[in-house]
């Protein structure tokens, strides 16, 4: 199993992250945050030449289930979107759900998993 979801795209980073933003809203989930490794580096003096942007996303909904179950499940949340440049290419990458997942034993929360990451799958097509 695949750990992340990784598509290539060429759309700038700034444009990526503005469409995938608008999109979320399709499926109720919304953007928490988002992380500028880049700019997190320069601030501690360390050099990092590459443009990467983590998107912390989340649906309430989904969540309150998840937390619901399993606190300790918290620890895996939020859903996270890695927006970044690799080889000259823009690069767009999901954690994706299932994976993460996989590490319990529950049919429910792993099927609400699945479907989490088809919509988000779907949604960051719609976005490259």
């Amino acid at each position: 199993m695949d750990f992340c979801y990784s598509i290539k795209t060429s759309k700038n980073i700034n444009q990526i992250i503005s469409d995938i933003t608008k999109n979320l809203k399709e499926i109720d989930f919304g953007l928490l945050g988002t992380l500028d490794f880049k700019q997190i580096f320069e601030k501690k003096g360390i050099e990092f030449e590459r443009n990467y942007k983590l998107l912390e996303i989340c649906n309430p909904n989904a969540a309150k289930n998840i937390l619901e179950a399993n606190p300790d499940l918290g620890l895996l949340l939020p859903c996270t979107i890695a927006v970044y440049q690799k080889d000259s290419q823009n690069i767009i990458s999901l954690a994706k759900p299932t994976s993460l997942l996989s590490i319990i034993s529950d049919d429910n929360l792993q099927k609400l998993g699945s479907e989490i990451e088809e919509k988000l799958i779907e949604i960051i097509e719609k976005s490259k």
